[in-house]
């Protein structure tokens, strides 16, 4: 890779190489965040509720400002990640790439060091982040994600993305690092962040205080800081937090009421079903988007019923379920019944493929819900959608665990 992106400061430009470096250091970021958001955040939102740290969700403002941050970020990062590679061509590097010559033994060594100094540093330097006069300045820009969100991972102002990036260039200056490593410590580093940042704790009872895994921070470790800022410094490891004395003192804790609270939801192990999933999702989805108007078993045994029959379904149940009044049950049962025959014609008997089908069925749920809201007040609305979903999430649970 480091040929490709030479080669092309070459022959278009360092800014082309820039450009390049900061798109993969984005990608590499964006994709693991974006699929853990879509999992705990989207897919299994109401499903895993239980293991959320802060049970309640950010609003869609804060992502997205974390978005453009990470992105202001990438660019910075792709920059500096570039001055490691023009460094070593003036000769002040020492970034290599032939194992031999260091060996084996020395690139793991060498990947260890790159760990275990960047704690260091991020401890220290994220302290002096905390001064008030730094934090006002940039460090606050992290800070107004107070409940984070994977997308918060790369979410910096430009001065801290500086400092946050600034150790990797002086420890080439000084140290031999062969590429690898180097790609593969800011792999590590971004993989952690995004899991420090996902607002969900993933680890076991007892994992704070465990001889050896209570040096390892926690998600929980993490969200703590971003919601109480004094405490909780350390990046990867729960060290110099323990030797200073900044571990919020709450800590274990409040780690054992998070774990303990979701050990009260069935621990649901993630089996996948891969030649049925995408086809199963669609049908359960067809069912969510009339209200219940096909069963499970109606799914497995392949009985969709009629548009008819499942608007008498529907209408039965929003009927009793909301309450209807009396002027609210043709108007309702129309629109039921329209939408039962779209999703007939257009999902059920469409030979499209499933993600076709998903998307059909996404822009039929949106145009029901707009009408349905013009003839239901807030009350009622609120109940059809947290019903919908709870039908939708709990043929997921069913059919797949």
């Amino acid at each position: 890779m480091h040929s490709i992106i030479e080669n092309i400061g070459l022959q278009f430009g360092p800014g082309a190489a820039w450009l390049l470096t900061s798109t993969m250091i984005f990608l590499r970021f964006a994709i693991p965040a974006s699929l853990v958001f879509l999992l705990v955040y989207k897919w299994k939102r109401k499903e895993w509720f239980a293991w959320k740290i802060q049970q309640r969700f950010p609003k869609s403002s804060q992502i997205r400002q974390e978005i453009t941050y990470s992105l202001l970020t990438s660019l910075l990062f792709g920059g500096m990640a570039l001055g490691v590679f023009f460094l070593r061509k003036m000769g002040y590097g020492q970034l290599y790439f032939e194992v031999a010559e260091y060996g084996w033994v020395y690139w793991f060594l060498s990947l260890a060091f790159l760990i275990v100094a960047h704690d260091t540093y991020f401890y220290w330097m994220h302290r002096l982040m905390h001064h008030p006069k730094l934090y006002r300045r940039f460090h606050l820009v992290h800070h107004k994600s107070t409940n984070p969100t994977p997308y918060t991972s790369f979410s910096f102002h430009p001065l801290e993305s500086v400092l946050e990036f600034a150790i990797i260039p002086v420890l080439t200056l000084i140290l031999p690092v062969h590429a690898a490593v180097f790609f593969l410590f800011t792999l590590w580093s971004i993989l952690f962040n995004v899991l420090g940042h996902t607002g969900y704790e993933i680890s076991p009872s007892g994992f704070t205080r465990h001889r050896l895994f209570k040096w390892l921070n926690t998600p929980t470790h993490h969200n703590m800081h971003h919601h109480h800022a004094r405490f909780n410094y350390g990046l990867y490891f729960n060290f110099w937090d323990r030797v200073m004395g900044t571990n919020h003192p709450d800590y274990d804790q409040y780690f054992e009421s998070v774990v303990e609270r979701a050990g009260k939801k069935p621990n649901v192990p993630l089996r996948q079903q891969t030649t049925k999933a995408a086809a199963v999702i669609v049908l359960l989805l067809c069912s969510s988007v009339a209200f219940g108007q096909m069963t499970l078993n109606d799914i497995k045994q392949g009985r969709y019923g009629t548009p008819e029959y499942r608007t008498q379904q529907v209408d039965s149940l929003m009927r009793v379920g909301l309450p209807l009044r009396a002027d609210q049950i043709s108007k309702v049962h129309d629109i039921n019944l329209r939408y039962s025959k779209r999703v007939e014609d257009e999902v059920v008997k469409s030979d499209a493929s499933d993600w076709t089908k998903y998307r059909r069925l996404s822009k039929i749920q949106d145009a029901k819900d707009k009408e349905l809201k013009t003839i239901l007040n807030a009350t009622q609305f609120e109940k059809y959608a947290t019903k919908r979903d709870e039908l939708f999430w709990k043929g997921i649970q069913d059919f797949f665990f």
